[in-house]
């Protein structure tokens, strides 16, 4: 590409854009042409599943506005960690409140749009009104289904010669099907330049597909995302629209490289730019044809060329939300490199407070059943991470139930550094305790919020209290109060001054102030503010002289010196109260750690002894096959692994001489050089395994290797060639002495 082609894009910005404000509206025509849902529909119940075993929380909290009478929270300018790694909060389970700013696919809060005609395109979508950029325009809905009845209707709509085609890839194994029931978003066109682009955000238990601005977006303006290879077509079809860098063609079976370019989302978080891939591309496009399948959606050898950098602080959000979203094996292990090369004990904080255990947990979830050569290597780069991770609370253990996932690993895994890693993990969670932090004092001095009292954080539950219940409940004691565990939603009682929490409700130990014997019951209502009852027993006797006391002390001050010495008394009592209940406890964490302990124990005597049995098995097996004169199984696994790391690489490497020698011929010597090769390393070293993938110094010491061998064949297969068709001129008597010669 020229230096002037490279500028283009540039100068579009500057350019006149069309508007079609003037343009009839054809939304009512446009809806007759579909069925309009208001929700995706799913052909089954788990297709279109996030991944995720618990609801992403995050750690805001209610901001009301007493103006617009709105919870404020988790906006756009917020630090909202659901937010930015593209994920909705949900009113049950999040501690930021009911109804927050980042609820806008549950809401329905779409941009104002139109449907109209386009000169070559059919409908296109224009906006009413001018849209920031990042915002929210509209969600891509139809019916969610899995590949074999997206396959099956790409065939019955061509065969109906469907001019226009409505599907979007959700996952790998899921698609949205807009073309019979679907949303105005359908009618959104495609642009080498667009103005917007699609997201995939989680919301709930399930992914959703979004239209968001791209840049700023005047009134008027037709909006447009870029099709890509997420958007299928039976048949390939001419691009028009009309941009300087247009590919000229969308959709069908081969794409272009500008086709297979990275999305935005998963390059930022790759730490590379187009640019860059496009540079690669230009460099390594007589390596297109063998690097991949026609059915790739990426460039596979590119993202495999990326040397991963370790993670600054600002690409933690943009990593993480690409985490949750990604689908390719190479992709998700690129991204995983770079948390863990990253050593930075603060930014390994930020990734675990951005759903950093709830992400793994997912991945390991996905991939620890997958049948993929590269699978235990991803399983053991998580591990590793997790082991660098800080390890303070169990709290994100539980929530994200990870534990439950790395024990499974554990239990089925027959990768010896896997077993080391997750064992060494799980004794070492096993450590941990739960906490229960108490909450933040939202007001901190300032104006009370006219918040309602559903945006209270002492009363997050659905349903306030009867009127009778809270008559009935006794009030908490001194320097106690509640708060709603966002793990479990429930309820427990802290004491900010003893830093001390617990599940039951404490009880008023210390009465407020001595009760006479003839106390009667007091009517419900507010208790009046009175000063304690004096006791007549400590009372000095009065003189008679002036009414004053003996000892010149008037009846005033012998009722404070009595006030304050029953002050002090009940001050004393409390602590040593407060102190007993602080010491029950600690007896009761102790307790309830202990019993963890005795299960966990007991759990492992349990897989000790499996262990010891396998092992058992495991010997007699190994002792029946050396018996016979076999090689012991762990000689047979590491050889395996070196030919399926070499089978990798050399069928490529010498592909390029089949034209001359053909197909079985290149089969036989990639063959015979595996084993050869194989066959150096092992000898080498026997226990050495080998790396995951070749670079730098070795892939050229193969490549070399393979170029000499290949150079031998050649030389003899063209040797006997040439005397092959020497003997096919000459008579055959003759020609046969030469040949046996």
């Amino acid at each position: 590409m020229s230096d002037s082609e490279e500028s283009v894009p540039a100068q579009t910005v500057k350019r006149v854009l069309p508007k079609f404000m003037d343009a009839e509206s054809k939304t009512e025509e446009a809806k007759k042409a579909f069925e309009e849902l208001s929700e995706c529909t799913y052909s089954n119940k788990h297709i279109g599943d996030s991944g995720q075993n618990e609801h992403m929380t995050c750690d805001c909290i209610e901001s009301w506005d007493s103006v617009l009478q709105q919870n404020m929270a988790c906006g756009e300018e917020s630090d909202c960690i659901n937010r930015v790694t593209s994920v909705e909060c949900i009113n049950k389970f999040c501690t930021c409140g009911k109804n927050c700013q980042n609820q806008r696919f549950q809401k329905k809060q779409y941009a104002p749009i139109t449907v109209f005609q386009t000169e070559k395109k059919g409908y296109g979508v224009r906006s009413d009104e001018s849209i920031s950029e990042s915002s929210f325009i509209y969600e891509y809905i139809g019916e969610v289904i899995d590949e074999k009845i997206f396959r099956q209707r790409m065939i019955d709509y061509d065969r109906k010669n469907f001019k226009h085609f409505y599907f979007m890839m959700l996952t790998k194994d899921a698609f949205i099907d807009a073309t019979v029931k679907g949303s105005l978003a359908r009618f959104v066109n495609h642009s080498c330049n667009p103005n917007a682009y699609v997201d995939k955000w989680v919301v709930g238990d399930k992914l959703r597909m979004g239209i968001f601005a791209k840049r700023h977006i005047e009134q008027g303006e037709e909006i447009t995302f870029d099709y890509n290879v997420d958007r299928y077509g039976a048949q390939s079809q001419p691009c028009y629209c009309g941009e300087p860098n247009c590919i000229k063609w969308m959709g069908g079976k081969t794409q272009t490289d500008a086709a297979l370019l990275l999305p935005d989302g998963i390059s930022e978080a790759l730490g590379v730019t187009h640019k860059q891939e496009k540079q690669w591309l230009k460099e390594n496009k007589h390596r297109r044809n063998i690097q991949q399948s026609d059915d790739s959606v990426i460039n596979e050898d590119f993202v495999k060329s990326i040397e991963p950098t370790p993670l600054q602080e600002g690409d933690v959000s943009k990593l993480m939300g690409a985490l949750l979203k990604a689908q390719d094996i190479n992709i998700i292990m690129k991204l995983i490199d770079r948390i863990y090369l990253t050593n930075d004990s603060k930014i390994n904080s930020i990734i675990v407070r951005f759903h950093g255990y709830k992400t793994l947990s997912k991945l390991l979830s996905t991939f620890k059943d997958k049948d993929d050569q590269l699978k235990d290597d991803l399983i053991e780069r998580i591990l590793q991470v997790l082991t660098k991770w800080p390890k303070v609370t169990r709290n994100k253990i539980e929530s994200s139930q990870i534990e439950d996932v790395v024990k499974s690993i554990s239990n089925n895994s027959e990768n010896s550094s896997v077993l080391s890693l997750s064992k060494d993990l799980l004794e070492e969670w096993g450590k941990l305790q739960m906490a229960y932090r108490i909450p933040k004092n939202i007001n901190d001095g300032k104006n009370v919020s006219n918040s309602p009292s559903l945006y209270a954080r002492s009363t997050r539950s659905n349903e306030s209290p009867s009127r009778k219940e809270i008559e009935n409940e006794e009030p908490l004691p001194d320097g106690w109060d509640e708060a709603i565990d966002p793990v479990t939603n429930i309820k427990y009682y802290y004491h900010r001054q003893l830093m001390i929490s617990k599940w039951e409700r404490p009880t008023s130990a210390v009465p407020k102030g001595p009760k006479g014997p003839n106390l009667t019951k007091l009517p419900k209502g507010p208790k009046p503010k009175t000063k304690p009852p004096i006791n007549p027993r400590t009372r000095r006797p009065i003189s008679r002289n002036n009414g004053s006391f003996n000892g010149g002390n008037t009846p005033m001050d012998d009722e404070s010196e009595f006030s304050r010495r029953e002050e002090e008394r009940l001050k004393k009592l409390k602590e040593s109260q407060f102190l007993e209940i602080r010491e029950k406890e600690k007896q009761l964490q102790d307790f309830i750690l202990q019993s963890q302990r005795e299960v966990e124990e007991k759990q492992r005597l349990q897989d000790k002894l499996k262990n010891e049995e396998r092992e058992r098995r495991h010997k007699l097996h190994q002792h029946s096959h050396n018996s016979k004169g076999k090689s012991p199984d762990k000689v047979i696994s590491v050889e395996s692994q070196w030919h399926k790391v070499f089978a990798k690489y050399i069928p490529n490497l010498i592909k390029k001489h089949e034209k001359e020698i053909g197909r079985d011929n290149i089969k036989g010597c990639a063959k015979e050089l595996v084993n050869i090769l194989t066959n150096k390393e092992l000898k080498r070293d026997a226990k050495a395994k080998p790396p995951i993938e070749f670079e730098g110094a070795k892939l050229k010491k193969l490549k070399d290797f393979c170029n000499e061998f290949m150079d031998k064949f050649l030389k003899k297969y063209r040797t006997k060639k040439e005397n092959k068709k020497r003997s096919n001129d000459e008579p055959n008597g003759d020609s046969t002495k030469k040949i046996k010669q």
